[in-house]
């Protein structure tokens, strides 16, 4: 479930979305533009969907103020075309706007729930689902789940229910696949959008661990070093989610490994002589 914000001036746009997003996505709707940059600063959104027409003119310098800001953060543009507008499509693209829904065109259920989706896909959970090519699909289910649920109190029960299956059965199709168990597995996914919130530089771990809900920027600097022996400054350094995503991926890689190298036996016991 990937975090949108939304900035719509009609409500027929926002009754649109929520009825294409249904429940497979979380929607905030901010009041103006504002609050929008202040949401996308404290929460880990991915999408942002606007009305670029919300002020009447478009705010393109606002737009690319956002971009520069947020350059993780995808934005879509939900506009009501008009022939005196054509000409502003062409700023929109070079402001950062990444993806165009236009009134009564594109915003049926299924196209509108189809670009949405593809503009989620080009950020975090994309990346993930990239790098995890291939492996068990209820593991990579469950990897997912701690990711685009990564904002919310996750448990090992929750993820079973989320995944239809026993706790049980989801562990041990975890350690087939060479995945951590998935207490271990809930806090990685939090580190990884925790590794792409300090993409933006401007982001303080503090502010990262508030958002992320863990208990102090102490206990998640802590984490950090724990499970990656580094500090969010570092994390930040070597490359935010994808250094994260790679350090599971070798320590999933170790565990397969040591899985399937042959045990030594033990010396056969000399029997002892009769005296």
């Amino acid at each position: 479930m990937a975090v949108i914000a939304t900035l719509l001036s009609q409500q027929l746009q926002v009754q649109r979305l929520r009825t294409a997003l249904r429940d497979r996505h979380e929607l905030h709707e901010c009041a103006d533009w504002a609050s929008l940059v202040r949401f996308c600063d404290r929460e880990p959104v991915r999408v942002a969907v606007v009305d670029l027409y919300w002020e009447q003119t478009p705010n393109f310098e606002g737009v690319r103020q956002l971009k520069q800001r947020l350059p993780r953060l995808t934005l879509v543009a939900y506009i009501a075309m008009a022939n005196e507008r054509a000409h502003d499509l062409f700023d929109a693209g070079r402001a950062g706007i990444d993806g165009l829904v236009i009134t009564g065109q594109d915003d049926a259920p299924r196209p509108l729930l189809a670009l949405i989706e593809r503009a989620e896909s080009r950020s975090l959970a994309g990346l993930v689902r990239r790098s995890l090519d291939g492996i068990d699909p209820l593991a990579l289910d469950a990897v997912l789940l701690t990711v685009t649920r990564a904002h919310e109190r996750l448990s090992p029960q929750a993820l079973a229910r989320l995944l239809a299956q026993p706790r049980r059965a989801v562990t041990l199709r975890l350690s087939a696949e060479g995945f951590p168990p998935p207490q271990r597995l809930i806090t990685w996914g939090r580190l990884i959008v925790a590794a792409h919130m300090l993409e933006d530089r401007h982001r303080r771990a503090d502010r990262v661990a508030s958002t992320l809900d863990f208990p102090s920027g102490s206990a998640f600097r802590n984490t950090c070093q724990r499970y990656l022996h580094a500090t969010p400054g570092q994390i930040r350094a070597r490359g935010g989610a994808s250094y994260v995503v790679r350090a599971l991926l070798r320590q999933v890689h170790s565990r397969v490994s040591s899985a399937h190298e042959p045990r030594s036996r033990s010396p056969a016991r000399t029997p002892a002589l009769a005296i």
